[in-house]
């Protein structure tokens, strides 16, 4: 596993992008073929992925008019476990000491969470798989991703529904490529920054915006528009500053 750290200036890509300040990612390099721990690691993520999507929707397996739908939920429950590592791995610095932790399995409705140990505050992990280059995805000036928040229906501006948003980016054309993918060398996962609920519960920060998210594993809801709370990628904290406001506060 190889993790590296890139400053994008996003007026190197896009004169008119509404991103200023230089955006730091963090990209983890896996290498499934070449690097044998690499393939330990993977092939871990990818049965604790198969057994969550087999308690998210159980007997789908079997019911051949679903079975689009279940093999989508199966790629979106590995790729939530390889951005919960790889998030996880890099707020640890790599080390056993362990600042932050994962959260259990306990309903559906959750997304991939963490918890930071020294004051109980959530993470929620959410991923996406934009098509073009990552720089299209941080800084086009119309566009740009987003930092996904809470769903319109369970935001209220003073309870705080998870204290951290991050997001991390897989570039591929669908998420149904991931599983072919992540089992050859060169598998890029994105680290790319997030977002506070103080940012989420800002109207002059955050919007709300009608879409699809690449990463529900809730099979009502794959491919169904729903109303969320996003903070857009140029007001957004990169990855090195959600390190900062995560754990140093």
């Amino acid at each position: 596993m190889k993790i590296s750290k890139t400053g994008i200036n996003c007026r190197n890509f896009y004169v008119n992008t509404k991103r200023s300040k230089i955006f730091n990612i963090v990209e983890y390099c896996l290498d499934y073929i070449s690097f044998p721990d690499d393939k330990v690691l993977v092939d871990k993520l990818i049965k604790k992925g198969l057994d969550l999507a087999a308690k998210v929707n159980p007997g789908a397996a079997n019911d051949s008019t679903q079975k689009r739908t279940f093999e989508r939920i199966q790629n979106n429950c590995i790729a939530g476990l390889v951005a919960e590592f790889c998030w996880l791995h890099f707020l640890n610095d790599g080390n056993n000491a362990k600042q932050v932790i994962e959260t259990s399995f306990d309903s559906v409705i959750s997304q991939i969470d963490l918890q930071i140990l020294k004051n109980n505050k959530t993470i929620e992990v959410r991923s996406s798989f934009p098509r073009a280059k990552i720089p299209f995805a941080l800084c086009h000036p119309q566009y740009e991703f987003d930092v996904i928040g809470p769903y319109k229906t369970n935001y209220k501006p003073n309870e705080i529904k998870k204290d951290f948003y991050v997001r991390t980016l897989f570039r591929m054309n669908s998420p149904l490529e991931l599983l072919s993918k992540i089992k050859q060398d060169g598998f890029i996962v994105n680290l790319t920054g997030g977002a506070t609920w103080a940012m989420m519960a800002n109207n002059s920060i955050a919007k709300e915006k009608n879409f699809v998210p690449d990463d529900d594993f809730i099979a009502e809801r794959i491919e169904t528009t729903s109303i969320y709370r996003v903070v857009p990628f140029s007001k957004a904290l990169d990855t090195l500053e959600m390190y900062k406001v995560m754990l140093n506060n």
